[in-house]
C-alpha cells in the first residue's frame, strides 16, 4: 500500500460530487488481492473508492470464502459503519487489481452529511442502493443448478458493470472463475464445467480477461 495525503483543491465542476468532500482525506493505493479493511480492527475512516473494485467477502467456518459484494468508484466503504451503523466482523474488504481509496474520519462524513443536503441524498441513494442489490444476490440463490445461478449472477454483474462494445456487452469488471463460485455458494471446479458449457455454447465469451455476452436476450432466456 502506498499512502499520500491527496490536494485539498475543490473546483467548481466537482464541488457537488461526493469525491469533493473528501477532497482532505488521505489517498491510499493499494494492489490486486490487498486487503483494505481486514474485517477484524474497526476501520480508521470511511473509505471512498477513487477508482477500481474492492470486492467484500467473509468466510465461513468451514474457511470457505462467501463473495458478498463488489464496489466501484464513487462508493463508500463499509458503508452501513459509516452512517454509526454497527460495525460488522468478519467482513474483509479487497481490492480487485489496482486500486485507489481516499480515507477521511466518520465524524468528518457526518459533518459533512448534516451541513449538505446534496450529499446526505446522494449517501442514502447509495445505500437504497446496497440494499437493493443485496436483495437481488439473494434472488440469484433461488436457483438449484449451478447453470442458473452463473446465468443470474452474470445478468446482474452485467446490469451493474455492463459496456456496450460492438453490439455486444462487455462486463467491465476484473471478476475470475474463482470470483464466480464464491459468490454463489458452490465450488470452483462446478462453476468451471457449468461455465465451460456456455463458453462451447456461445452464449457466453472472454476478452482480455473480461466476460462478455453476445446476446443478452438469448442468456436472459435459459432462465426461461
Amino acid at each position: 500500500m502506498i499512502e499520500e495525503t491527496t490536494p485539498g483543491i475543490v473546483t467548481k465542476s466537482d464541488r457537488r460530487n461526493i469525491d469533493s468532500y473528501f477532497s482532505t482525506g488521505i489517498m491510499q493505493h493499494f494492489s490486486d488481492g490487498e486487503t483494505i479493511i481486514n474485517g477484524i480492527d474497526e476501520p480508521r475512516g470511511a473509505y471512498l473508492i477513487k477508482s477500481g473494485f474492492v470486492k467484500s467477502h467473509s468466510t465461513s467456518i468451514e474457511g470457505h470464502t462467501n463473495l458478498l459484494m463488489i464496489h466501484a468508484s464513487g462508493e463508500i466503504i463499509p458503508l452501513p459503519w459509516s452512517l454509526d451503523g454497527a460495525y460488522v466482523t468478519g467482513l474483509f474488504y479487497e481490492a480487485m487489481g489496482e486500486v485507489c481509496i481516499i480515507k477521511v474520519s466518520k465524524d468528518k462524513l457526518r459533518i459533512a452529511m448534516g451541513n449538505n443536503t446534496w450529499l446526505t441524498q446522494a449517501i442514502l441513494n447509495q445505500t437504497v442502493a446496497v440494499v437493493a442489490l443485496y436483495t437481488r444476490r439473494i434472488q440469484v440463490l433461488e436457483f438449484r443448478s449451478a447453470r442458473g445461478r452463473i446465468i443470474a449472477e452474470l445478468l446482474l454483474l452485467a446490469e451493474r458493470f455492463g459496456r456496450m462494445r460492438g453490439g455486444k456487452i462487455v462486463i467491465n469488471v476484473p471478476i475470475t472463475h474463482q470470483d464466480i463460485s464464491d459468490s454463489i455458494n458452490i465450488n470452483r471446479e462446478t462453476a468451471s464445467r457449468a461455465l465451460g458449457v456456455l463458453f462451447e455454447e456461445k452464449l457466453i465469451s472472454q476478452d482480455d480477461r473480461l466476460f462478455v455476452i453476445p446476446d443478452i436476450d438469448k442468456l436472459k432466456d435459459q432462465l426461461e
